[in-house]
């Protein structure tokens, strides 16, 4: 009896067995299921040092899954989502979260932490009009060719003689302002004066230092509206009395220039005729989005960002191709500390 019953119990218990993994093979994956996701900004492009980088991660249903991951910097993991690092330097971030029993990994994004550096905001006062004005042009052409730490804006004004279609409305506050009584004039950091023959060492050597204040900007165009997202963040805080900024110039404006080198030798513009006919205007003050001398900042912490916005519309007979923004950080007496300047719907970082 026993010796029959014996090999239908091992039958069962094979049969049993067979059951059971046919079953693991077909329901129960032996790994965690991947996948990838590509995240529009994951972290800032810039940060100053020992400022908090904040990591984020909206996935494609548009959910913030932030709280879900673990991120990555340089390949190792960190607590929470933010980093900071108190020395300069290129990382790279991604993050790894699961999401209904996936494993999700973000793309991989670089991002920098830096020492600000100063731009130096050059200004131009000129007009078609005025046959000495292309000096300060060739000298701005010059300095260009050594330094991009520079933000040039050009002031035009008509005159009767030979008005100038490109005239700001508002040049003669400026004018009053920073004290310019005569044509071409031309000023450092707004209050300074670039004195004749308009040195290019009089700027190389103030511009790209270090510095301790740094702005990004960044905007949007829908139909003829603008909107300007700036940011401004200190490594020491603000200081009382410091104001914003922004103006909108436009480039490649072409209109004839009145050229008194046209026999000068030793000047770029000899022989271009007088006057110089479909001269190429750049860098042309178009509106200002602030208040024509800034915007109060308030009392911003040292590392914390200030961010602030502007609209405006743009007009019809404006060529949006060729326009950019320019922002600056000006101090109570209008000194010009950092400036930044960036093409319309570029995403310009801290730098």
């Amino acid at each position: 009896m026993i010796s029959k019953r014996i090999p239908r119990l091992i039958c069962f218990i094979l049969l049993a067995a067979s059951i059971s993994c046919s079953k693991t093979e077909e329901n129960v994956p032996l790994t965690t299921p991947t996948a990838e996701i590509t995240v529009d900004k994951l972290v800032r492009k810039a940060s100053l040092r020992n400022q908090e980088i904040p990591f984020t991660i909206i996935n494609e249903s548009s959910e913030d899954v932030t709280a879900l991951a673990t991120f990555y910097v340089d390949d190792e993991a960190i607590v929470g989502s933010t980093f900071s690092s108190s020395s300069i330097g290129e990382f790279e971030v991604y993050g790894v979260y699961m999401d209904d029993g996936v494993e999700i990994t973000t793309n991989t994004e670089s991002f920098s932490v830096i020492i600000p550096k100063r731009k130096i905001v050059i200004e131009d006062y000129t007009g078609t009009w005025c046959g000495f004005c292309p000096r300060v042009t060739g000298a701005l052409q010059s300095l260009a060719q050594e330094t991009d730490d520079i933000t040039v804006v050009a002031i035009h004004e008509t005159a009767n003689s030979f008005p100038d279609p490109m005239h700001f409305n508002q040049v003669q506050l400026l004018k009053d302002v920073f004290d310019v009584e005569g044509f071409p004039a031309a000023r450092i950091n707004r209050t300074n004066n670039w004195q004749v023959p308009h040195a290019n060492s009089d700027v190389i050597s103030i511009a790209g230092l270090d510095t301790n204040v740094s702005i990004a900007v960044n905007s949007e165009l829908t139909g003829n509206e603008l909107l300007v997202q700036v940011n401004v963040v200190y490594e020491e805080g603000s200081e009382e009395g410091d104001k914003l900024v922004v103006y909108l110039v436009e480039n490649g404006i072409i209109y004839d220039q009145v050229n008194y080198y046209n026999q000068d030798t030793t000047s770029p513009f000899y022989n271009l005729g007088d006057p110089i006919l479909d001269f190429e205007h750049n860098e042309v003050l178009r509106k200002n989005l602030s208040s024509l001398l800034g915007d109060a900042i308030p009392s911003t912490s040292a590392l914390d960002e200030y961010v602030t916005s502007f609209t405006v519309d743009i007009p019809s007979d404006y060529v949006v191709d060729n326009l950019d923004i320019i922002v600056m950080v000006v101090n109570e007496n209008n000194e010009a500390k950092n400036s930044q300047h960036a093409h319309l719907t570029e995403d310009k970082p801290y730098e």
